[in-house]
């Protein structure tokens, strides 16, 4: 007999501990996704930042065009963002990470007069599952997006 009244407790816990633990499998990919587009951001920024210390210098002197422009270079500071953004100098295709653009990419060279050319890159990133989370009227909703920022310094060769 005490078994019999014991068949539907399993069922029971279950349902009560299902939301937990899909909360827990969901926010564990978002995390595993956020880290992954921060490494393929790094790693984008940083071979961007080597393209440009190869072709940055077109006259080969001891320090760089100042302001490093477009017209000083051949055309490298549009050339090096499209290659973070597309993989490739001519700007086609779509972007390697959703949502990132050209405007997100800064180049400078830091501090002014060496030859050290400093490229970032910040990436607006956003959860699959909702950019925000709701608070039930306890407040305003919790945004859950946050920016992904890198920086590669290199030498112009």
């Amino acid at each position: 007999m005490h078994k019999s009244n014991q068949q539907g407790v399993a069922a029971v816990e279950f349902t009560i501990m299902l939301p937990f633990l899909l909360l827990t499998i969901f926010a564990t990919a978002e995390l595993g996704r956020a880290i992954y587009q921060y490494n393929t951001l790094t790693k984008l920024v940083r071979d961007a930042a080597r393209y440009l210390a190869n072709t940055a210098d077109i006259r080969v002197t001891t320090n760089l065009p100042d302001p490093l422009s477009d017209a000083n270079c051949g055309n490298c500071i549009t050339e090096t963002k499209n290659l973070l953004v597309y993989g490739n100098v001519n700007g086609s295709g779509s972007p390697l990470l959703y949502g990132l653009s050209t405007s997100n990419v800064s180049i400078a060279v830091s501090p002014s007069g060496t030859r050290r050319l400093l490229v970032s890159a910040s990436y607006s990133w956003q959860p699959l599952f909702g950019d925000s989370l709701s608070t039930f009227g306890l407040g305003g909703s919790i945004d859950l997006g946050f920016n992904l920022n890198t920086s590669y310094a290199v030498t112009a060769l």
